[in-house]
């Protein structure tokens, strides 16, 4: 790398920011973080070899499409891959307030969150620059509220700043925050443990709930 002292911090998401009969219970955002994205994306990048050389079509890694085969044997790359920390921020979306029941009002809670996050677990790192990258499926003024919230808290950190937008499927370290989302995803709407299990041990990850002290439902959620 050209310079040692930049975190790179991948984005990506699970789950939908409908609130209708047919939208997720749940919504959360999933960053990854790593001074040196290239032995990540390397692990990765091996791996789609071996598929290539196999003889399989399933090479772009997206949990939610891969083959259960190809599933499990990311899960298994990733799981082994040594440096990085990883932060979920998760919310129920029965308990979001009829004001924030929309992507641009969410976007920013989720945007403020994660850049406090950044800011508490490495304002004394020696790090001089941060690179955020987020998947650019997200529209015009989701970027904008996205932006809007996080700046304001990383322009008190001692280091700059550079929020990008750039698809998950042409970068490998996206998508392995797309796996790390799924795993989380998966356990809270399925109650299915698999990939959080085989992700969970050898990774220094934390979850957070951003509505932990909310009681008072205002959504009654996807209908069964």
């Amino acid at each position: 790398m050209s310079n040692a002292k930049t975190l790179f911090v991948f984005m990506d998401e699970s789950g939908d920011m409908q609130f209708k009969p047919k939208g997720t219970t749940h919504f959360l955002v999933t960053a990854v973080c790593t001074p040196i994205p290239t032995v990540s994306a390397a692990k990765m990048q091996e791996l789609k070899y071996d598929l290539m050389a196999s003889r399989s079509e399933d090479l772009e890694f997206h949990a939610t499409v891969n083959s259960k085969g190809t599933r499990s044997r990311v899960l298994n790359v990733i799981s082994e891959i040594e440096g990085i920390k990883v932060h979920t921020l998760w919310i129920d979306k029965r308990y979001t307030y009829p004001s924030c029941q929309n992507s641009i009002a969410l976007f920013g809670i989720f945007a403020k969150a994660m850049g406090r996050w950044i800011d508490q677990v490495y304002r004394r790192s020696d790090f001089e620059q941060v690179i955020l990258v987020f998947d650019s499926v997200l529209t015009g003024k989701e970027r904008d509220a996205f932006q809007k919230n996080i700046k304001p808290v990383l322009k008190d950190l001692k280091f700059e700043y550079k929020v990008l937008f750039h698809p998950v499927k042409q970068d490998l370290n996206g998508q392995i925050a797309d796996y790390f989302s799924w795993a989380w995803f998966r356990m809270l709407e399925n109650q299915d443990t698999t990939a959080f299990d085989a992700l969970s041990d050898n990774h220094d990850w934390t979850q957070f709930d951003l509505f932990n002290s909310r009681r008072q439902i205002y959504w009654a959620g996807p209908k069964k």
